[in-house]
């Protein structure tokens, strides 16, 4: 990553069946509805809020928090069950620990003046929260897209097949018509005559839904995709689509470091320093389901999500010079037209949502540890990946693109600023936090920025966009019906199809988007 100085980032590789929501922080929240109506904005009607909020309801079996949880933070836990769904696949509710830390970080910010959001999940997902997680209430252990939606249909399905240790690597066409895919075994380094094809034919159409990284990789292969970067590899064009690998983004996060020479009894370092009282949680975990063992480890359920006006007195100016930026210039020179348009669109969308105090641009975690992320949630920058072999074993080039946008690093510095403002409120500070990393020695903004350079990495969970539902003369992929542009029977669809990535963490947005693709797909069979 060029602007972060050419260091390497990692990416989930998640063309499996399960990876993605079994390796997720679970943390089980929702964009603002300005998130979605972004979408809507950008020539998809039906994906706005108002239309996706049935299909958050019907992925979901919300439960609230235990008695115990839900009378220490009354005031912080809403009991509203209208947002939620109560039969969904998915189960959603709260661990039945929380660190004691827990009091001084709604305090703490409290006390510098952000208020916190009782429901965030009801379209204002701002201000400071008490999250669900993607967990069973009743065993509090993690709800994954595995036991929510395949293992309870895979012995009754007689036309589903799970073909294990496989990955796609390319989909055929017949006159512009998807007609089967190829797989390899997904465990092997290198395409030989050892790894033969498997060749799985369509009746219908065909689901494309590796994830981000992956799924512009398999349509590259396949022929759809820039003529140029085909071309280039010996590939036959079947659709020049150059957004295909375009307008990839991600959540840009910083991990600061901090210690306490006060933390309140007990601490989720206790975790790997303490092997007696580990050993004392696995146990009252295993038999009674409680204690700090229904906490994932150093994730948790407490974020501040800031909109740019609560996070910084500069938000004008900043908002100021991020228009006088010439979209165009931060894309690669030879970028195709429509890509540079829909850059430019995006922009000009996500530029007025900044204005807004419903939509977050930043995120500060908190799991009681040390550890302390700040992620930048809407970034202006965009990546892309690209192949740059015609073995489809190998990893896509992906280009994070982070910070070539020159706003998102000036929001990020204001973001390290106010996480500092934070932790040094004085209900935080009764913890004796002191921190680490970046280091109290780094005061002014450029010292700030380049700290940033070098602690900023990719999420590795959220990635998005890179076969972007929007128009194709702004660089899109697929049209509001998912199905990809220039052939019949192949839609994409997961987290790459947000043509903008939302202000909040990704998994459940992405449940939405197939519940609703699944009944979109369904309605099209019957006619």
């Amino acid at each position: 990553m060029a602007s972060l100085r050419s260091r390497t980032s990692l990416i989930l590789k998640e063309p499996f069946s399960r990876l993605p929501t079994y390796l997720a922080g679970m943390f089980f929240n929702r964009g603002s509805a300005e998130d979605y109506d972004s979408w809507e904005e950008l020539g998809n009607p039906g994906w706005g809020w108002k239309d996706l909020l049935p299909y958050f309801k019907k992925s979901e079996t919300f439960t609230p928090p235990s008695f115990q949880i839900a009378n220490e933070y009354v005031d912080i836990i809403s009991p509203d069950l209208a947002p939620h769904g109560t039969d969904g696949p998915v189960g959603s509710s709260f661990p039945n620990f929380q660190w004691p830390i827990a009091k001084n970080f709604f305090q703490g910010w409290n006390a510098i003046g952000l208020l916190t959001q009782p429901q965030p999940n009801a379209g204002d997902a701002n201000d400071v929260i008490y999250g669900p997680l993607s967990l069973n209430a009743k065993n509090q252990s993690r709800s994954s897209a595995s036991r929510a939606y395949y293992r309870p249909i895979a012995r009754e399905r007689g036309n589903l097949h799970l073909i294990v240790g496989h990955a796609a690597s390319k989909i055929h066409f017949d006159r512009f018509t998807a007609r089967s895919v190829d797989f390899i075994r997904s465990n092997t380094t290198t395409e030989s005559s050892k790894n033969p094809r498997l060749n799985v034919k369509a009746c219908r159409e065909i689901i494309l839904a590796a994830g981000a990284p992956y799924s512009p990789q398999i349509l590259q292969l396949s022929g759809i995709g820039p003529r140029d970067l085909l071309e280039r590899l010996g590939i036959e064009t079947i659709v020049d689509l150059p957004g295909v690998g375009s307008n990839f983004q991600d959540q840009p996060t910083m991990f600061m470091q901090y210690t306490y020479s006060n933390y309140p009894y007990p601490s989720p370092e206790w975790l790997t320093t303490n092997d007696t009282w580990t050993n004392e949680q696995l146990s009252l975990y295993y038999h009674n389901r409680t204690g700090p063992m229904t906490v994932p480890f150093f994730s948790g359920t407490l974020v501040a999500y800031l909109p740019l006006q609560n996070m910084t007195d500069e938000s004008d100016r900043i908002l100021r010079s991020a228009l006088k930026v010439n979209t165009s210039s931060l894309l690669p020179i030879n970028s195709d037209s429509t890509i540079l348009a829909g850059y430019h669109a995006q922009n000009q969308i996500l530029l007025e949502r900044y204005r807004s105090a419903h939509t977050t641009v930043q995120e500060v975690a908190f799991g009681g540890s040390g550890s302390v992320p700040v992620a930048l949630l809407k970034p202006l920058s965009c990546g892309s990946i690209q192949i740059n072999t015609t073995d489809p074993s190998k990893t896509p080039l992906v280009d994070f693109g982070t910070f070539s946008h020159p706003t998102d690093l000036e929001i990020a510095v204001e973001a390290i600023k106010k996480t500092r403002e934070f932790m040094n409120s004085a209900p935080m500070q009764e913890t004796g936090a002191t921190e680490i990393i970046p280091g109290t020695n780094i005061t002014s903004d450029d010292e700030i920025a380049a700290a940033i350079r070098n602690l900023a990495r990719s999420t590795w969970q959220h990635p998005t966009s890179s076969c972007s539902m929007m128009r194709r003369e702004l660089g899109g992929v697929g049209d509001p019906s998912l199905k990809v542009y220039g052939v019949e029977g192949l839609r994409v669809v997961d987290a790459s199809i947000m043509p903008l990535i939302i202000g909040s963490h990704t998994s459940s947005t992405v449940y939405a988007v197939a519940e609703k693709a699944a009944d979109i797909i369904k309605a099209a069979q019957k006619h």
